[in-house]
């Protein structure tokens, strides 16, 4: 079971650097980075935010060659993803190539501008992402700063379940944390990411949403998944969890290889336009697997 990597912002440091005063980590990953004045830790995402500016600074660390990455950037790429291409230049950093993107995009009625700075090796990248609207343009050189400042140390222990504003038990399951990525618990039974064990994903909201009518909400979002359009819908039920109201999905779908797998997925909403979910994938043992994720579920808890 292939986790599919599109789009995601990434930036990697080759060189090992050790941590200063002025350089604050980021929760979650092996990155630090000097922080502008007035951002604080984010509660919902790996990075920083200023409210009052309206900017955030975001952290992902992917298993993905840099090179395609940064390759796919490309203006077409990125206008089917809403977004325009304003600039794109390769920079030397930290002693090795790297990537620095600008592009804009229209976003509930105001217009965000994104620095994106990107490098890796072979293996591995890291994205550092600086986000902050056309109206707060006068801070575009404390983010550029701030991406270039971003360095990588692999002794640098960076603990997942620190980034993440909720708390899963699995202790009572065959799941084990696996990987964190672009915000998210991963987990499967093997402990490996990709997988074709059972697999399980948990993740929130990073901006706010509105949903007008929350089951067709938690539906759209389940047929976004990869393969979403062969996706079955079996069961839907209301759901209360942590004191959080949502929905719980049962489907399933074919795969590629006419494999069939079950779907199983919790979206818990809050008052304020976020919302939590739990996304269970499994190619076998349909109701051990759902007993399993239902049990993970019910569990939990935000911080």
């Amino acid at each position: 079971m292939k986790i599919k990597l599109l789009f995601i912002f990434l930036l990697w440091g080759q060189i090992a650097f050790g941590q200063t005063e002025k350089l604050t980590k980021v929760a979650g990953t092996k990155c630090s980075l000097i922080l502008p004045t007035g951002f604080v830790t984010a509660t919902t995402f790996s990075g920083f935010q200023n409210p009052e500016w309206g900017a955030s600074i975001m952290v992902n660390e992917l298993p993905t060659p840099y090179l395609p990455l940064a390759e796919g950037f490309t203006a077409e790429a990125l206008k089917t993803k809403g977004m325009i291409l304003v600039s794109k230049e390769a920079i030397d950093f930290n002693g090795s190539k790297a990537t620095l993107i600008n592009v804009t995009q229209p976003t509930g009625g105001m217009v965000y501008i994104k620095q994106i700075l990107i490098f890796g090796d072979s293996r591995n990248s890291v994205l550092v992402n600086g986000v902050y609207p056309e109206t707060s343009k006068e801070i575009a050189t404390k983010i550029k700063e701030a991406l270039l400042s971003t360095v990588y140390d692999s002794s640098q222990q960076g603990n997942a379940l620190d980034a993440v504003p909720f708390t899963l038990d699995v202790k009572d399951t065959d799941f084990k944390l696996a990987k964190y990525l672009s915000g998210s618990l991963l987990y499967s039974t093997d402990g490996k990411i990709p997988t074709e064990k059972p697999m399980l994903i948990a993740g929130n909201s990073i901006a706010k949403v509105t949903a007008h009518n929350q089951k067709e909400y938690a539906e759209e979002r389940l047929k976004k998944l990869p393969g979403g359009n062969l996706t079955r819908v079996k069961e839907i039920n209301e759901i209360t969890v942590d004191n959080l109201k949502g929905y719980e999905i049962i489907a399933d779908r074919k795969t590629k290889n006419d494999k069939s797998e079950l779907l199983y997925q919790v979206m818990l909403f809050n008052d304020k336009g976020d919302y939590y979910i739990i996304v269970g994938q499994t190619l076998e043992n349909f109701d051990i697997s759902l007993d399993a994720f239902r049990k993970v579920a019910k569990t939990f808890k935000r911080k």
